[in-house]
This record gives structure tokens, C-alpha cells and sequence, in this order.
């Protein structure tokens, strides 16, 4: 029953967004008989086929065709020619889906340069053309209009409306502008919206104010919009440009409408601009795009091999240049505070290792580091100094809460027995020695008689707590 509701919404979805978009586009840009300039209807289509997993395709295509035979129907007054157009239409989206769907699972949609022209060939080209063979053909027999003319502008149209309105639609199906935008702070959000605005404007002044030819201003923001947001606001901007311009020179207004006489000469004119304008961006945008990916891959590596480089990778815990590098860095911000170091060894730490072998010899070190970290404050600094040795730093704490710290690790670790391949085997004791910072004394000093307390601990028996006053 769900799974019936939910294709029946997306059946409905898909018909009246298809239907919308064809009767729009015909009405906007179509005598009623020959083909629209452009044609986003079908990229609506292909880009809910890529969005899913598991594409419903009887249920999205069927859809398509029905919505399309009544947009045409509807437009042009005639039932033949709809049908005709419906099954090429079906036809080209089937193939652009097919193929991009293959390429969404290599690079994406734009990803990388080598993908926009993937893009460009499947969508562009190869779907369109193979389409463009029916919609001509029904141009032709149906409506009387010149077979070449019509498959010129069929190509045009459907290659166009697939290049500018697929990564766009796919994009928002697919949720990307959502995450974007709720991944920016408030301040870049105004920065997308003004640059998209300023697209709008200028674009705006171009088409309908502007008394010179001045197409190439159009670039300024388009430009700034790719390199300042990525592709997906290339994908937005580029598709403000197509229906602003396009709606401006079929109604007679702009400088395409200026300089070429008649609605086709004018079609064709504006398709040239958009084409340029696709040629010129997505390269740009995937080659941005890819660049921050590596960018940013690069910091990911860069901040894993600093991670390496200050960890102890059985224990996970800082090693001794990491420990010493965080007691340094956050010592800086307490200049009153008063440092005490406790420094732990693990009691028979060979015996554990001879015993039950070195498997549970790293057992037992992992076994310590868990009961000091949850037996340690944020605030405070654990680190594995080397072999069974660790240290704590404790950056607010006095002799005697270093004491009391280090007796509640002591105690923790003789109520935890020590557990290999879970089977208990036996319970660790921990020497420890403390230390409180003196004034004016440095790190390697307070270092020193942390150890000497903490050998002083081990001649007295292990398992005890000694201090250097």
C-alpha cells in the first residue's frame, strides 16, 4: 500500500511537472507548429530518474509521455503530432538517464572536467540527436514545417534544455541546495543570495533595459557566482540566465532581438549565447569544483598525518611530542594556573607480556588508557609517554588534588580486572608518582621529580602513590 501511494505521487509529481514546463515553453516560445527554442521539460525528468536509487521507470516515463501529449495537444490543437513528439521525447529521456546514470556513479554530474564533457557528448549530443529524428519527422509530416530546419532546432533546444535545467533540477531532488545553504554561516548565505540577485539584475538590465548590446556583462556575476559559490550556483545562475534571456527575446525585447531579424534567426541566435555561455561555465565550475575537493582532501590528509604524527597508535592516546606540544599550547592560556604532572607505570608489565603474550601485553595498555580517560577531566592532559609509562597533566590542580586523582586511577584499575579475548586473567596495579609546579619552573622540571616520586614508588613495593613536596 506505500509503496503503491508513493508512486502514485511521484506518477502525479512527474505529469503535471512535465505538462507544466511543455505548455509553458510552447506557449512562451512556439508558434503553436514548429519546435520550442528551448525544452527544459525533459530535463525535469531525467534528472528524477538520476536522483533515486532505483529509478521507477515505467512509472516516470509514462507519466512524461502522458503529460507531454496533453502539453502539445493542449498548444498545438492536434493529437498525431503530441503522440510523435511524446514518444521522442520519451526516447531522448531514456537515453540521457541511461547514460548519465553510469556517469553519476563514476565522477557526477559536473564533478570534474572529464565529466562536463561526458555531460555535454551524453545530454548534448548523443540523446538529443537520435531524438531529434522523430520530432523532425513529426515537424515535417505533421505540421509542414522544412525537416533540416526543424531537427537543427530540435537538437538545439532539447541539448540546451537538458544542459542548463538537468544539473539544476537534479541538484534540487537530490537535496544539495538544501545542505549547502544550511552548511553556510548567515554571512556566506547573504553572500549566495546577493550573487544570485546580482545575476538576476543584471541580467534583467541586459535583456529589457539596456540600450547597447551588452551581453558580455552578464559574465561579470556568472563568473563571480562560480568562483565564489561552486557549481551549484553556476547551475542556478546559468538557469536564471536561460529563462530571463529566453522569455526577453522571443517577446521582441534585448539585443539578440536587436541584431537578428525574425523569431528565427533570433531562436537560433539566443540557443549560439546559451551554448557559448554552458562552454564557457561548467568547464570553469567542475574545474573549481574540482580543485576545493582537492583542497580540501589535501587538509584532510594534512590534519590526519599531524594526528599520526602526535598519537600513540595502539592507545590511541597522545604520544610524548603530542603531550608535550598540548601541555605547552594550553599552558600558554593559563599563566596562573598551577601544573601537576602525575606519571603512571604499569606494575609487572613484562611478566603480563611473558605470560599471556604480547597480545595481551597491549591489551593491558589499552585496558589502562580507557580507565584514565574516564577517570580524567576534559581540561586535564593524558598522554603515553613510552612503553608502560604514561602521564597526566593536570593544568588547574595543586599536590593535593593530584593525589586524590591519582588514587582514584589506582583504585580504578585494581576493581578492573584485565580482560584478554574476554576471559578475565588477572588485575593490574599502577606505581604512580606526582608532582606540583614550583614558581618559575619549567615542564622538564616538574618532569623529573614526577619520575624520581614515581621510581620512589616502585622501590616501596609498586601498587602506591608517592610525591615529590
Amino acid at each position: 500500500m506505500k509503496v503503491a501511494k508513493e508512486n502514485s505521487q511521484i506518477w502525479s509529481m512527474a505529469a503535471l511537472s512535465y505538462f507544466s514546463a511543455a505548455a509553458l515553453t510552447i506557449h512562451l516560445t512556439s508558434n503553436g507548429k514548429d519546435i520550442a527554442t528551448i525544452w527544459p521539460a525533459n530535463a525535469i525528468l531525467v534528472a528524477l530518474l538520476l536522483a533515486e536509487d532505483r529509478p521507477r521507470w515505467t512509472n516516470v516515463l509514462s507519466a512524461g509521455f502522458i503529460g507531454g501529449v496533453a502539453a502539445n495537444y493542449v498548444m498545438r490543437g492536434t493529437l498525431i503530432g503530441p503522440v510523435a513528439f511524446g514518444l521522442g521525447n520519451i526516447l531522448e529521456i531514456w537515453i540521457a538517464a541511461i547514460c548519465l546514470r553510469c556517469e553519476t556513479n563514476r565522477d557526477g554530474i559536473l564533478q570534474s572536467t572529464p565529466a562536463v564533457a561526458r555531460f555535454i557528448a551524453m545530454a548534448g549530443l548523443t540523446a538529443p540527436t537520435l531524438s531529434g529524428v522523430i520530432g523532425a519527422a513529426t515537424a515535417c509530416y505533421v505540421y509542414g514545417e522544412p525537416f533540416w530546419k526543424s531537427f537543427s532546432t530540435w537538437l538545439a533546444s532539447d541539448s540546451l534544455g537538458l544542459l542548463v535545467f538537468t544539473p539544476f533540477f537534479h541538484a534540487a531532488f537530490c537535496g544539495d541546495f538544501v545542505v549547502c545553504f544550511k552548511s553556510k554561516s548567515w554571512l556566506q548565505r547573504l553572500e549566495v543570495l546577493f550573487l544570485l540577485a546580482f545575476v538576476y539584475v543584471m541580467t534583467y538590465w541586459v535583456f529589457y533595459i539596456s540600450p547597447y548590446p551588452a551581453v558580455f556583462a552578464i559574465f561579470l556575476p556568472l563568473m563571480l557566482v562560480t568562483f565564489r559559490v561552486g557549481r551549484l550556483g553556476t547551475k542556478a545562475a546559468v538557469m536564471l540566465i536561460a529563462i530571463i534571456g529566453g522569455i526577453a527575446t522571443m517577446n521582441g525585447y534585448g539585443p539578440i532581438s536587436r541584431l537578428f531579424p525574425g523569431p528565427v534567426m533570433q531562436a537560433q541566435a539566443f540557443q549560439a549565447f546559451l551554448a557559448v555561455t554552458l562552454l564557457i561555465c561548467l568547464p570553469v565550475s567542475a574545474e573549481v569544483t574540482a580543485r576545493t575537493r582537492l583542497t580540501a582532501a589535501l587538509a584532510a590528509h594534512s590534519q590526519q598525518m599531524t594526528l599520526s604524527a602526535i598519537t600513540d597508535p595502539l592507545t590511541g592516546m597522545l604520544n610524548r611530542g603530542g603531550f608535550e606540544a598540548e601541555l605547552h599550547k594550553k599552558a600558554l592560556h593559563r599563566l596562573n594556573a598551577r601544573i601537576s604532572l602525575i606519571a603512571i607505570d604499569l606494575d609487572h608489565f613484562k611478566q603480563i607480556n611473558d605470560r599471556w603474550g604480547h597480545h595481551a601485553g597491549d591489551q593491558a595498555l589499552k585496558h589502562l588508557s580507557s580507565i584514565l580517560a574516564s577517570n580524567t577531566r576534559a581540561l586535564d592532559i593524558v598522554g603515553r609517554i613510552g612503553g608502560d609509562e604514561f602521564m597526566i597533566a593536570l593544568l588547574d590542580g595543586d599536590l593535593e588534588l593530584a593525589r586524590a586523582v591519582g588514587e582514584r586511577v589506582r583504585n580504578a584499575a585494581r576493581t578492573s580486572p584485565l580482560e584478554i579475548d574476554d576471559k578475565i586473567v588477572t588485575t593490574i596495579s599502577l606505581s604512580i608518582g606526582i608532582a606540583s609546579a614550583r614558581p618559575g619552573e619549567t615542564y622538564q622540571g616538574i618532569a623529573r621529580r614526577a619520575d624520581r616520586a614515581l621510581y620512589d614508588a616502585k622501590n616501596a613495593g609498586r601498587n602506591t602513590i608517592r610525591s615529590s613536596a
